[in-house]
């Protein structure tokens, strides 16, 4: 399905065969000429979220080029020094170019969540904003339950604790947190072991980004490089999105979890991190789901459940 910017992304993709962006990158700079070229109808006030307005929705898929999906071609954000997306090659096996690995399924657990500690007046007043739902989250302890209940980390965690929301790092990590846990099943033996939870949030219609997932576990991996106290060995990425499911009673929303397995900084400095002889090796991270849950608070709340 056209957009406005098809036109721009084939002119773009064109220059990249030309020789024009060896290693496939592509700036604001570049998307303000190629939209220049095109004449297309497109705002040139943020350049910058040019990609991020394609790929974070579920039509992705349907709004990338034609051309560029016969060609295997699809793309991926970049961050900092004025870098909009990249173009990358599908992966071996790849038919669709923006694939969503991370939805839920029939078996996907549905776990009823008390509300009732949010005041009735705030639950009328929330809103379809991300940071409503990350309020709630945390507010319903929901990342809390998911370890507790879920995780295969269950039987070695011993606390949970919110940091903070919006970490204004780039790319921005909606909440993190702080998980401390036993070395073994018996939690009352050995030390604390410590993880940072980097938590993404997704509205309605919104896609779970891996390459921005793996960003944000890199900026953690890099802001808690010298804490000593605690040590944060590991970073354990997660999602928060939600989603409408159908019933035959019709249809309802639920906010849908997904625990990623978590990275240890020795394999991430060693395997992963970008260098300048190897400036991809990020995107060769795994992102394995260790354990999905829909999470539906009762009474309902508005922004969430409506």
């Amino acid at each position: 399905m056209a957009t406005n910017k098809t036109p721009v992304i084939e002119h773009l993709f064109n220059d990249h065969l030309a020789g024009k962006f060896p290693n496939g990158i592509v700036t604001q700079s570049d998307v303000l000429a190629a939209i220049r070229a095109t004449s297309a109808d497109l705002s040139t006030s943020n350049p910058a979220n040019f990609l991020k307005d394609i790929i974070r929705k579920e039509t992705a898929n349907t709004h990338w080029p034609a051309s560029l999906v016969s060609s295997g071609m699809g793309a991926r954000q970049r961050y900092g020094n004025k870098r909009v997306f990249q173009f990358v090659p599908f992966a071996p096996g790849q038919t669709q170019p923006f694939p969503d690995r991370f939805l839920p399924n029939a078996s996907t657990p549905v776990h009823q969540l008390q509300s009732a500690t949010v005041p009735f007046a705030a639950r009328q007043l929330g809103r379809r904003e991300e940071s409503w739902l990350m309020q709630v989250v945390v507010a319903l302890r929901v990342v809390e339950t998911q370890l507790s209940v879920f995780s295969p980390l269950k039987k070695r965690l011993r606390d949970v604790t919110h940091l903070q929301m919006s970490m204004k790092t780039q790319p921005e990590i909606d909440a993190v947190f702080l998980v401390s846990h036993g070395a073994s099943r018996d939690i009352l033996k050995g030390s604390d072991l410590f993880s940072v939870i980097t938590c993404e949030a997704k509205q309605l219609g919104e896609r779970i980004l891996e390459d921005q997932i793996r960003e944000q576990v890199a900026k953690a991996f890099k802001e808690t490089k010298k804490i000593a106290r605690p040590t944060i060995g590991t970073i354990k990425p997660m999602a928060v999105q939600m989603r409408e499911v159908q019933l035959p009673s019709g249809p309802e929303r639920r906010i849908y979890v997904v625990e990623f397995q978590r990275i240890s900084r020795k394999t991430f400095d060693t395997c992963y991190v970008n260098t300048k002889t190897q400036p991809e090796r990020l995107y060769d991270m795994p992102l394995r789901a260790v354990s999905t849950a829909f999470h539906v608070p009762t009474p309902s709340v508005r922004g969430i459940n409506f």
